[in-house]
């Protein structure tokens, strides 16, 4: 479980990448995830119940891209994207009163070759992660930056490992940070990706504007919070697993939609500590089984 708030915390530099495509990208989303029960770590019902409205945008526009004798590309990349969540909860427990959720980051992100096998990618920016719009704090605001060396080990399968720098405890931290991403090419399509979530599809095209697969997905959204005078993290995690049709429109214009599953949806406080962000648990309060669904726009290259 502990792996998680890692994902949260940790990777939370890696929303600003979306991976290493570098490639000119608009994209905007919408999720809906229906009402459930909440229920405590013990999977006990603990009263309310509450939905989960969602509406993502992300944008990446390339400054510079050169290409050496090798085919390998120097970029420099500018990345913005953003999250807002709306909770519809009724009759939940007094201490949950998050309603809603704004994660947005700006971020640069730089990649070069080294040499034929080995890539080094950077990045630096700062978000915006608060439950309040009417009111940002100081402590709503968070850097990230961090380093990742990317090893080539053929076309269909990258790794990486390196270091995160980010301020979500109060002050600077440093921790370790890992990527990778695999892709099968053929009739059928498979693709498993781990930066800024862990992702993994499998499809097949049935025409030269429609694609069909099965997709699964964990992504997480975090705020900074005041509880009873406590600095405190609110944490929201949730995986999902469904169908996605997709439709090409034109050249660059793709319309995917995912209806599937959500099998737990953890909202959970953690207090703003070194202590508390390295502590484990089994399992959390969490939101039960939902249906999933999903629609978005995306332009740009494959």
């Amino acid at each position: 479980m502990e792996q998680r708030i890692i994902i949260v915390c940790v990777f939370i530099l890696f929303l600003l990448s979306g991976g290493v495509n570098i490639s000119a990208q608009i994209q905007l989303k919408s999720e809906y995830i229906s009402a459930s029960a909440y229920k405590d770590e013990k999977g006990n019902r603990i009263g309310g119940k509450g939905d989960l409205h969602t509406f993502e945008g992300s944008v990446k526009l390339p400054l510079s891209v050169k290409e050496d004798r090798n085919g390998k590309l120097t970029a420099w990349i500018v990345t913005l994207d953003g999250t807002y969540a709306s909770m519809n909860n009724k009759e939940m427990p007094r201490y949950f009163t998050v309603k809603e959720l704004m994660n947005a980051q700006l971020g640069m992100m730089h990649m070069r070759p080294l040499n034929e096998k080995w890539s080094v990618l950077a990045i630096l920016g700062a978000g915006i992660y608060t439950a309040d719009l009417n009111k940002v704090s100081g402590s709503s605001f968070l850097g990230q930056g961090g380093v990742l060396f990317i090893r080539h080990v053929n076309k269909n399968f990258d790794w990486g490992a390196g270091v995160a720098l980010n301020n979500a405890l109060g002050y600077p931290m440093i921790f370790p940070s890992l990527y990778m991403d695999w892709k099968i090419e053929g009739k059928y399509k498979f693709k498993l990706s781990m930066y800024n979530t862990f992702k993994a599809e499998i499809g097949t095209q049935f025409s030269k504007n429609f694609k069909l697969g099965i997709l699964a997905e964990s992504k997480g959204l975090m705020a900074a919070v005041g509880e009873n005078g406590n600095n405190k993290y609110f944490v929201m995690q949730y995986g999902y697993i469904g169908i996605q049709p997709e439709f090409k429109i034109g050249k660059n214009f793709f319309i995917p939609i995912v209806g599937g599953i959500v099998a737990s949806r953890e909202t959970y406080f953690r207090s703003r500590t070194l202590k508390a962000f390295f502590s484990s648990k089994d399992d959390y309060p969490h939101f039960g089984v939902s249906p999933y669904f999903s629609i978005g726009i995306r332009y740009g290259l494959q």
